[in-house]
């Protein structure tokens, strides 16, 4: 075990490394296309993980230091979602805030542009929650999870 990543080390690569990966996904990655993987996506999600899985480590494939950046993993998973659930302003910085995209039947075609919400998508959005006809739509928002919410019009 001459080679052996010492184990504060492997904790400091894997929390780099989880923190740069949050702040790409929130950059680059909007709402709404972390809200539907594809086939593309998840491979793309898998690649990514063999790609920096031998920096946690420096290439240490030794059961310990796999441990520790397994545990690392979840360890982080679990304040990040301790910090969103206490924070109303750590859940707005790492999962966003709500969008909306249609108001009194009327879409905001530059919010559906920023967020790439095509026509297609907004119209299977609507139908599935049976609604035909924008006119019909007091209020759709794209919500932090990439799902789209409608509400009715009351008749």
């Amino acid at each position: 075990m001459d080679n052996a990543t010492p184990l504060l080390e492997i904790v400091l690569r894997v929390v780099a490394v989880y923190a740069g990966l949050l702040l790409l996904l929130r950059l680059f990655a909007g709402q709404h296309e972390l809200g539907r993987l594809t086939p593309l996506d998840l491979l793309a999600m898998l690649l990514l993980s063999e790609t920096v899985s031998p920096v946690f480590t420096r290439e240490d494939d030794s059961l310990l230091a796999g441990l520790v950046a397994a545990t690392t993993l979840v360890a982080a998973t679990a304040i990040v979602g301790r910090l969103t659930h206490g924070s109303r302003r750590a859940e707005r910085l790492l999962e966003g805030d709500p969008v909306p995209l249609v108001r009194d039947g009327h879409v905001d075609q530059e919010a559906c542009d920023r967020h790439r919400v095509t026509e297609r998508e907004l119209g299977t959005a609507l139908r599935k929650q049976g609604v035909a006809d924008l006119v019909d739509v007091r209020l759709a928002m794209l919500e932090p999870d990439g799902t789209i919410s409608v509400v009715r019009r009351r008749e």
